[in-house]
């Protein structure tokens, strides 16, 4: 009997730590998670690249991964749908998409104005809103621009049906540009500014929408209402990596590019563009209301402001989308 006992009580200690083991590595496995940028990769999306490769992701226990989009709206429906857990969108295809029923979260803002803009050769004589009129440019459908263009038209009395348009996506559509195939580029100069000036070797006409009472947020890290009720432990820890990734490419640009060339060399420019893009990431980061804030810090009072103005002009119903639908501060690092 006491053989018995003392073999039971080896077999039960040996379980015992072999369930203890058990734990501890299913414990350090880091939950595998998928970024989907906005469209191709571009400097503002240096942080995320920072936080992979220099491991920053890893010490919060998340194994990221970071692929190129079609578009913001499709970015932000393959968030809600999981296909992605994270999304870096733009806010006013989330206001637009909030408005039908979907539901998901800005919960890092990281360009927080907005960079919206028409690009032009200087022959096209585009230099005010109403000299787009009778001009001809290409449509992407999915794109974060061109669902704030119809808002810019109508605050500047642009008569749209003159406009000529083909339906592109946006990488076609820069491409058709650069042939001069159409008259003007529908983008966010922060990403596309320094790529067309590049490949055209040219001086290109610049048409910010801030510059013509548009000022809106702009984009940030996304995730679903859903990851967000299911596993706020992750949401947080992704946003404390993304949000010390961020400092790190902010406080050493040439850093980031580096991490910025190493995880896509392939994205098709050069570093001097990387480089310019991140430089001008940077000084979207904040709004008046958020400059003495930590990074990723959201006002709500912007988000009225730029609910308020999409509602007016994109015929959204007063009321359907309030802030506390489209933003969260709360799991950033306190």
């Amino acid at each position: 009997m006491q053989i018995f006992r003392s073999v039971s009580m080896c077999f039960a200690a040996t379980a015992a730590a072999l369930l203890t083991a058990t734990a501890d590595v299913y414990a350090q496995t880091p939950d595998r998670v998928a970024v989907r940028a906005d469209v191709f990769f571009y400097g503002a999306h240096a942080p995320i690249m920072v936080g992979i490769v220099d491991g920053i992701y890893k010490k919060h226990g998340i194994d990221a991964t970071f692929a190129t989009g079609r578009g913001s709206s499709t970015t932000i429906q393959t968030v809600a749908n999981m296909s992605d857990q994270f999304g870096f969108a733009d806010a006013g295809a989330l206001v637009r998409l909030t408005a039908q029923g979907l539901r998901a979260k800005q919960i890092i803002g990281m360009m927080q104005t907005g960079s919206y803009s028409i690009i032009s050769f200087p022959e096209s004589n585009i230099v005010k809103p109403k000299d787009l009129e009778g001009k001809t440019t290409g449509f992407a459908p999915g794109g974060a621009t061109d669902q704030i263009f119809p808002a810019f038209a109508k605050m500047n009395g642009i008569d749209t049906a003159s406009i000529k348009s083909v339906s592109v996506d946006p990488q076609a559509r820069d491409s058709l540009f650069l042939l001069k195939k159409i008259d003007f580029d529908i983008a966010l100069a922060a990403a596309q500014f320094p790529i067309l000036e590049e490949r055209c070797s040219c001086k290109l006409n610049l048409m910010r929408f801030s510059d013509y009472g548009l000022r809106l947020m702009s984009n940030g890290i996304v995730a679903s209402d859903k990851l967000i009720a299911d596993n706020p432990d992750l949401v947080r820890r992704f946003a404390a990596a993304t949000v010390e990734a961020t400092n790190v490419a902010i406080n050493n640009p040439e850093h980031a590019v580096d991490d910025f060339m190493q995880y896509a060399p392939n994205a098709g420019f050069s570093r001097k563009v990387v480089a310019d893009q991140w430089h001008q990431a940077i000084q979207l980061a904040h709004t008046p209301r958020t400059a003495d804030k930590p990074i990723g810090v959201m006002d709500m009072q912007d988000w009225q402001e730029t609910i308020d103005v999409l509602s007016q002009y994109l015929n959204i119903a007063k009321g359907t989308v309030t802030p506390d639908k489209v933003f969260t501060n709360a799991y950033l690092p306190q």
